[in-house]
């Protein structure tokens, strides 16, 4: 398939009429029909041979149905001296698009070549030029490396002539791609790399993707020796990131979209099966779905039978060894008489694998014998196809040969003529071009004295000013400096102020025993915040998210904990310290009713408060846009928030609170967003707050402190280097 979208890729830039997207390409069809009826139509009986064949090349040339193609392609020849050369030349290059397309390279391989000797013979060198990519195409199809060689040459020095950045960029791709057909891999990287510079001169994301795509398919074989499941992971979301962002109906671009999705999930979950981390799995899974409804509504059978395995090794490694073994039975609808011998020894490999797995070994040895059956059967085929390919390759030696035995004689003739008549006029030239170097030389000698003088004085001139310019730049240079490390030290004592506001460590152990806290602050002071207190039987504990981060936000975060001192006591629930935090809040900010409708002044905290009481086994908790998590055995329990923050809001009303039952080993969460919104390094897609319920729920049952250790690595390696970090991050857990 992909061999299809490049010739039809081919054929928009060869032909003057431009690509279509799919969506187009159905009414293009239709319309298309239309214009084919009108054209025929006019045949009669006394249209002239000549007219005929125009008439039919027009068929030819605005078809989008590759039999279409053919069949006027063929009438035009079959009319032949009759026709304009030109039209000859032409249809013999169409006839070699449509074999070349039905997997046919021996049969297209005589068109294409009279196609550009009969555009050399009629003087069209630009026209004879389009075909040298074909050519090489066609030969790396019938395995001609000598060939291949010499027709990507051509290809090169013309596109080059001819400054064509995309096509040069295309030769290096197809010498990529035959380079790699050949496991020379290093030199195949090479030239993607030069493919993708070229792309990034013209700004053609979605052929810059097609190179990274290739890439990671390199860097992902198993029979690589350079093979590397992360470095493949890389190219490959780079790919994915180019494809989505540039939108477009282009069913060769699209395709390619898909094909990455399902190299990308293939990627995954071999990395989830040498490491054991289920987010790699669950990434796998959500990109090998896209990929296969795709291809299933294409009906690209090849592509969906091998998204198919990747996702049967994504329901191995999670052990759901039924549903895998259906999902494999369901695939064999998509082989047949005519499937090849390696794919069915392919699909009886998997089968084997999940008969062991089952401990069903009858069936597991029946499909040994299967796999060893028609790997037999591949290599018999294989053999003769090679046999094959030799006697393709000596006709081809043979007629080339000949050919340019015959081009060789008259390019030596015109040779000769040539030397002739250069020769008596390169002797009267020389003489004139002596005297006239002889006069020149001492005119310029001359002249180039008198400017040396004037250049000495203009650099000494200039050399004062670049002295005075640099004193100039070291000057503001240590300004700024100086600048720097007075902000810096101002925000590093801020950071000390604020942290003097949290609760403490050990306070926090003297009140929950048993508890976490996972602090990252994206800048040096973090605009969330954490309170924790006792008053008699009851527990206080306050998590908050302030409006920004940095030193805005650690403004906002130190006037809630300086509030927060004041306004939590014995008989306060969580629902009234949120109403009177939220009018400390809108006295301190000075907000009113008309800030409520402006978006620039909304400043505002969510919070998460709860209030334990283990003597009566409660749980008491309001919240302002923060929910709050309580697992229970398998249970996971989510206490919504009201819809507002503390602070200023459109619609404002009284917190309310929920008071539930707590039991022995409950886990309580609270959490600030900063976790959940954080962008992922390569996938560039939010971990979202549902992921981190699931992951919360799967080690709850863990101590405290390997919590917060397996949350701070996973967030590490999710978000990746810490200039990655979206916004401020707290988490406290507390097991009752």
């Amino acid at each position: 398939m992909l061999k299809q979208f490049f010739v039809l890729l081919m054929v928009a830039i060869v032909l003057p009429h431009a690509a279509f997207s799919q969506e187009d390409a159905e009414v293009f069809e239709d319309a298309n029909q239309a214009e084919i009826d009108s054209i025929l139509n006019l045949i009669t009986p006394e249209t002239s041979d000549s007219e005929k064949a125009g008439y039919y090349y027009e068929v030819a040339y605005i078809s989008s149905n590759i039999d279409t193609v053919l069949k006027y392609a063929f009438l035009t020849l079959d009319i032949g001296d009759k026709a304009d050369p030109k039209l000859i030349a032409y249809c013999n290059r169409f006839v070699a698009w449509g074999y070349y397309l039905n997997n046919q390279s021996a049969l297209a391989l005589p068109y294409v070549l009279k196609s550009k000797d009969l555009f050399i013979k009629i003087n069209q060198q630009e026209l004879a030029g389009h075909n040298y990519l074909l050519l090489a195409k066609i030969y790396e199809e019938l395995n001609n490396p000598d060939s291949i060689k010499y027709y990507i040459g051509l290809a090169l020095d013309y596109e080059i002539k001819q400054k064509d950045t995309s096509q040069i960029s295309e030769c290096y791709k197809t010498l990529a791609s035959i380079h790699s057909n050949k496991s020379l891999y290093k030199d195949a990287e090479q030239y993607y790399w030069k493919a993708i510079e070229l792309d990034s001169i013209i700004g053609d994301k979605l052929e810059i993707s097609i190179s990274y795509f290739r890439l990671g398919e390199l860097y992902s074989d198993k029979f690589n020796e350079r093979a590397d499941n992360y470095l493949a992971k890389k190219y490959l979301a780079k790919a994915v990131r180019l494809q989505e962002s540039e939108k477009t109906k282009d069913e060769y671009y699209v395709g390619t979209k898909y094909l990455t999705y399902s190299q990308i999930a293939d990627v995954y979950i071999n990395i989830a099966e040498s490491t054991g981390n289920n987010v790699y799995a669950d990434s796998c899974l959500y990109f090998i779905k896209k990929a296969l409804d795709y291809f299933i509504k294409q009906g690209r059978t090849e592509n969906a039978v091998d998204g198919g395995y990747t996702y049967f090794k994504y329901l191995k490694y999670y052990k759901k060894y039924g549903e895998a073994l259906a999902f494999l039975q369901r695939q064999k609808k998509y082989f047949d008489d005519n499937s090849s011998a390696q794919s069915l020894s392919e699909y009886y490999s998997y089968l084997k694998e999940i008969y062991i797995c089952l401990g069903d070994y009858k069936n597991a040895y029946f499909c040994i014998e299967k796999e060893h059956e028609y790997e037999r059967k591949n290599l018999n085929d294989s053999t003769m196809s090679a046999l094959s390919d030799i006697k393709t390759q000596q006709a081809v030696l043979i007629e080339r040969m000949d050919r340019e035995k015959a081009e060789a004689m008259l390019v030596a003739d015109k040779r000769r003529m040539k030397v002739v008549i250069a020769s008596l006029i390169g002797g009267l030239v020389m003489v004139l071009v002596v005297i006239v170097l002889v006069v020149r030389v001492l005119v310029i000698k001359r002249r180039a004295n008198a400017e040396l003088l004037e250049k000495n004085a203009i650099l000494s001139e200039q050399k004062e000013e670049i002295r005075a310019q640099r004193d100039e730049i070291e000057e503001q240079r240590d300004h700024i400096e100086s600048q720097t490390r007075e902000i810096q030290a101002s925000i590093n004592y801020a950071q000390r102020i604020q942290r003097s506001l949290l609760t403490p460590e050990d306070t926090i152990a003297s009140i929950f025993p048993d508890h976490f806290l996972l602090y990252k602050p994206r800048d040096v002071v973090s605009g969330d915040f954490y309170w924790v207190g006792q008053f008699g039987d009851n527990k206080v504990c306050i998590v908050a998210d302030c409006t920004g981060h940095g030193v805005p936000g650690g403004f906002m975060s130190m006037l809630g904990m300086t509030n927060l001192n004041y306004i939590v006591s014995q008989d306060v629930g969580p629902d009234v310290i949120l109403d009177r935090l939220r009018e400390a809040v809108i006295s301190n900010l000075r907000q009113n009713n008309n800030d409520a409708t402006d978006a620039h002044v909304l400043d505002g905290i969510d919070v998460a408060a709860y209030i334990v009481n283990e003597r009566q086994m409660t749980l008491t908790f309001a919240g302002a846009n923060n929910p709050l998590v309580l697992i229970r055995g398998s249970e996971v329990r989510l206490l919504k928030a009201d819809r507002m923050p503390v602070g200023i809001s459109l619609f404002m009303s009284p917190f309310k609170s929920v008071t539930v039952e707590l039991q022995k080993g409950d886990c309580i969460y609270a959490y600030s967003d900063g976790f959940q919104d954080q962008f992922g390094n390569e996938s560039d897609r939010k971990f979202q707050k549902s992921h981190l319920r699931r992951l919360l729920l799967e080690i709850h049952t863990r101590p405290m402190a390997e919590q917060c250790e397996l949350l701070n690595t996973i967030f590490e390696e999710w978000r990746g280097p810490a200039s990655n970090q979206t916004d401020d991050v707290v988490i406290m857990g507390v097991r009752i």
